[in-house]
């Protein structure tokens, strides 16, 4: 890179408070209601929500789309995955979602032999509940020992799903690093996976997580959100028509102002809740 290369992407100036003065700011109250939906969440939505995709008020994620329900406790989140198996596919960020649950329903329990690293199986007998996590096959960046063999093509684990189970898929952190072609053309697998499933189960719940922010001190030429930004959009053009639902993790991290490739539990609780309001819209 030339000087001036450096020196643009050495970021110095991104960031930085501005020191100015800025006269008062008048806030026009609303009627209650207003801008609130009223159509119950279903699979599609996602695709052509608008943009910002929803807001936060109180650390509740409230969509643009679709009527949002408060699957925050124990009590209601155990009644909408009661009899459920939930497939989560993807990198660690969907892997929170894993353990969102562990921590908010106390009958879910690890089943051994787990590594957290690479797959994971939690299940609650009584409720007849069970989430398992699998890391998405290569590329991933991790400091890890993976068993190579214990990972798997997201698409390949899609033609597994069973009839009734509910499926979650989120990557993108791990091909930030790689050709935009190598993930757009792991898109259109998935995308003639999950074809596949609603062919032989129509009914089957698929949910799609957008990548979300990261730490700003990500390295500018490899790792930054302006490839996420564009992997995000590849996901929306790839699976725009089919039937399933977009939880936009992007707009909520952006949103809410946090940079963190793991982002806090008011962020994932979230992106659980506004997953649920389609699975259980009743």
């Amino acid at each position: 890179m030339t000087r001036d290369e450096r020196l643009l992407l050495g970021r110095k100036y991104t960031g930085i408070k501005m020191n100015s003065s800025f006269g008062p700011v008048k806030v026009i109250s609303c009627p209650a209601g207003t801008h609130r939906p009223t159509e119950k969440c279903v699979a599609g939505f996602g695709m052509t929500s608008p943009s910002p995709s929803g807001y936060f008020f109180k650390n509740r994620w409230s969509s643009s789309s679709c009527r949002t329900s408060n699957f925050f406790s124990a009590g209601a989140i155990s009644r909408c995955l009661k009899g459920r198996n939930l497939k989560l596919m993807g990198d660690s960020t969907v892997r929170q979602w894993q353990e969102t649950l562990l921590r908010v329903l106390k009958g879910l329990k690890y089943v051994k032999p787990y590594d957290t690293h690479y797959y994971a199986l939690a299940a609650d007998p009584q409720r007849n509940i069970t989430v398992q996590w699998k890391m998405h096959g290569h590329p991933f960046v991790t400091g890890y020992n993976v068993v190579k063999d214990a990972v798997g093509y997201v698409a390949r684990e899609v033609d597994r799903v069973a009839v009734g189970d509910v499926v979650v898929i989120g990557v993108g952190q791990h091909f930030r690093l790689f050709p935009l072609e190598i993930f757009v053309q792991r898109l259109i697998n998935m995308r003639k996976a999950i074809l596949r499933l609603h062919e032989r189960s129509p009914q089957t719940l698929v949910i799609i997580k957008l990548e979300n922010t990261r730490e700003f001190t990500s390295e500018m030429t490899h790792m930054s959100d302006w490839f996420g930004l564009v992997q995000n959009l590849a996901q929306r053009k790839v699976f725009r028509d089919l039937k399933v639902v977009l939880v936009d993790a992007w707009d909520m991290t952006t949103a809410a102002n946090t940079f963190a490739i793991h982002p806090n539990s008011i962020i994932v609780s979230n992106e659980i809740a506004l997953a649920l309001s389609h699975l259980c819209n009743d």
